[in-house]
């Protein structure tokens, strides 16, 4: 029983809700009308994925059996993942665990008079009700940290926001651990500029955010067109909103709020000397503190915005809400994450009001970036993981022959045709500081618009597999063209780095454009690396794994170029290697077990094996000496923070299915560690072949978990479906 079941909170009929989709995969929650569901919903039945979500009874749970190999793990497990499969082909997930995006949703349609319907309202609450600290009622960064000052701000305006009253027992309680925080003037960057949004804090206390910055001359290295696309992607509204003031009409709500949200000996709200408060930020949210340089850069600029003259200001509005509607025109206002989107709507109704026709395309996307699930309603990370995940199917079903079973044949004929549907077809226009994209793939569906390195490597290995399926799948290998696989390569070896900055190296959306340096610049205190693109070892994997493939299946298209791209890219892998224990640092997933299974991988494609490399051979060492007495492994989120492997508390399978995975493919000479890994597997594997999320398995800038709920099957089916390939498949349990 969830938090707010317990205390009684309302919520909806669970029977009401559809999730509707399309060829591209869009997703976006709807709830029936008492008419449409009086009508049973026949018109719009359900569909399975949805009725396991929400726990329906009408769910066709497969039939329960004893499982005693590895392959017939796989696939049983296979056979239950089958059913959370669309007929467009995408796995639909909700990709949650950052608890700093729901603000931005809220406050953006509070900020516009855009009601949110009430089925949306109550879901949400529910949400952030049942991920409430357990013990102090306070929100961290993401579902699993520790209460901060900025979480627990956020989600309590949020509650407040959507309908909770100031006397509730969770909001008395979230209200006590904020001011033992230190109260609401103790946010990080991001959360004063929310505060001052909806004026519930003044603009004065909120360093700089210049949009200056952008008609600076391309050319020197601090333009916001060569940092990482999210950063400038936030930073270009915010900028906006910052250098304008704009804050929300003040409403007897947001009285309320000011009198609750600081500590009574800070109060009254008029005698804050906000000012003074710039750089004040709780301990406990502080992950990358300020540099001297970004204080004496933010002591300026501060200066500079009281004296900015308005025709100035005027010139620089229209300079960057010309490059806010690029953005719109090449994400179709999806906008690259909702962080930006919610900024961006803001800036739109301020700039050009409720009627505008980029308003309206705004509104159109407003529920792309919320997804419902059994525990309520959120905002994810971005609008879903559809490409990611259909990508990984695919290969794992050929990897671990599940291709050769009739009952998943249509299965990968649906993800390869949506992988298919998912390439860009164009180029982003001109004037956006985006690189070539067409031939690329993104992380989620093709209307958010951005290149992915790993997502297009992955996507274009998928696709190759079948493509050269004749027998199975000759009938739509030319539903795509060589060209447009050769667009692809081309992409990617744009992106890999060949300049001056982490050779060899790729990274995730484009190549590093400036130093790393700009890292000093940081301002978002709560997060690390964010100012410019970086290495990352598991987008420079993918991208080894992506063209060993593809040249492989097509060797007279440009080899000398592809194979330095990929003797360069294994130089990076090793050299990125830690020195002492031969592990990876992972970025994008829980961390070490998660990127060495990455860089193994990519090692064994080009014929580097435990016997042939003193890397694999040192890598494999280090996976088998964090192996528990169960056979399993397990990695703590913190181990990404603290840059150090930390053990969880319990063994997980997408953990030890990330480990076997890796030392399989490295041909690891010992088979019994492996084996009680998959004896681990299929122990935790429920006899229907599902098996339950355990913790979250992914990260991002270091310090926010987020989740990826098709991982649970994907690895699992790969690990169990290698071993049974390699070895004897036999009894296990």
């Amino acid at each position: 029983m969830y938090y707010s079941e317990e205390i009684g909170l309302p919520k909806t009929d669970s029977c009401r809700w559809r999730l509707r989709t399309d060829y591209v995969g869009r997703e976006t929650w709807h709830y029936l009308s008492v008419k449409e569901a009086a009508a049973g919903g026949i018109e719009e039945p359900q569909s399975n994925y949805v009725k396991w979500l929400l726990g329906s009874p009408d769910f066709p749970t497969p039939q329960e059996e004893e499982i005693e190999t590895p392959g017939r793990a796989a696939e049983k497990g296979a056979e239950f993942f089958k059913l959370l499969q669309l007929e467009n082909g995408i796995f639909p997930c909700q990709y949650k665990g950052p608890m700093f995006m729901n603000i931005g949703y809220i406050a953006a349609n509070y900020f516009c008079k855009n009601p949110i319907p009430d089925p949306f309202k109550l879901e949400m609450i529910r949400y952030i009700v049942n991920t409430a600290h357990p013990v102090d009622g306070g929100w961290g960064l993401h579902s699993v940290d520790k209460s901060t000052c900025f979480g627990t701000t956020m989600n309590y305006i949020c509650l407040r926001l959507l309908g909770l009253p100031a006397d509730h027992p969770v909001i008395i309680k979230a209200r006590r651990t904020l001011h033992g925080l230190g109260g609401a003037i103790r946010n990080p960057h991001w959360g004063k500029a929310w505060l001052a949004i909806l004026n519930l804090y003044d603009w004065q206390g909120v360093n700089p955010a210049p949009p200056e910055l952008w008609t600076l001359p391309y050319r020197l290295p601090i333009h916001p067109g060569r940092w990482w696309v999210h950063t400038r992607a936030i930073y270009l509204p915010l900028g906006y909103l910052s250098a304008n003031k704009v804050k929300c009409d003040l409403d007897p709500l947001l009285e309320e709020l000011r009198n609750e949200i600081y500590l009574p000996s800070q109060l009254p709200y008029e005698s804050i000397k906000f000012g003074n408060n710039r750089n004040n930020v709780c301990g406990v949210d502080l992950y990358y503190p300020h540099t001297k340089i970004l204080d004496a850069a933010n002591f300026v600029l501060s200066k500079w915005e009281n004296w900015r003259p308005d025709w100035f200001l005027k010139w620089i509005n229209s300079k960057t809400y010309a490059l806010i509607e690029k953005e719109y025109q090449n994400t179709d206002y999806l906008c690259i994450a909702p962080v930006s989107y919610a900024m961006n709507m803001v800036v739109t109704y301020y700039h050009e009001g409720a009627k505008s026709r980029n308003f309206a395309g705004l509104q159109r996307r407003m529920n792309d970036i919320v997804f419902h699930g059994p525990q309520g309603m959120t905002v994810m990370g971005t609008n879903g993981v559809q490409v990611w995940d259909a990508a990984f199917m695919v290969q794992y079903f050929y990897m671990t022959g599940l291709v050769e079973k009739p009952q998943f044949q249509d299965m990968i004929r649906k993800a390869y045709l949506f992988l298919v549907r998912s390439q860009f077809t164009e180029d982003c226009v001109e004037g956006s500081f985006r690189d070539k994209r067409k031939g690329a793939w993104p992380f989620s569906t093709k209307d958010q618009g951005y290149t992915v390195s790993d997502c297009t490597a992955e996507a274009m290995k998928a696709i190759i597999m079948v493509r050269n399926d004749q027998e199975r799948f000759g009938d739509i290998k030319d539903e795509i063209k060589d060209e447009n696989l050769y667009g692809a390569v081309e992409v990617l070896l744009k992106i890999q780095n060949v300049g001056d900055w982490e050779y060899g190296s790729f990274s995730t959306y484009e190549g590093i454009r400036s130093t790393l340096l700009l890292e000093k610049l940081n301002p978002a205190e709560v997060f690390n690396n964010i100012m410019v693109e970086y290495p990352y070892v598991e987008c420079t994997d993918s991208s080894v794994l992506g063209l060993t493939y593809f040249h492989k299946y097509y060797p007279n298209y440009k080899p000398e170029v592809i194979h330095k791209a990929i003797s360069i890219a294994i130089d990076s892998i090793i050299d990125a290697q830690d020195k002492v224990d031969g592990s990876w640092y992972g970025c994008w997933g829980i961390c070490y077990t998660y990127a060495s299974m990455f860089a193994l991988e990519a090692l064994n494609s080009v014929g580097l094996d435990y016997s042939n490399s003193v890397s694999v051979k040192r890598g494999c060492d280090f996976l088998i000496s964090k192996q528990l007495k169960d056979g399993g492994w397990s990695e703590s989120m913190r181990a990404c923070e603290t840059h150090s492997y930390v053990n969880g508390e319990k063994s997980l399978v997408v953990q030890t299915a990330w480990a076997l995975i890796g030392l399989i493919l490295a041909d690891y000479p010992d088979e019994e560690p492996i084996r009680m890994g998959i004896k681990f597997l299929m122990e935790r594997q429920l006899p229907t072949g599902e098996w339950k999320f355990e913790d979250v398995e992914g990260v991002f800038n270091h310090s926010c978990a987020i989740e990826y709920p098709s991982y649970r099957f994907l690895f699992p089916i790969k690990a169990l479906g290698l071993y049974a390939k390699k070895y004897a498949n036999e009894k296990l349990i």
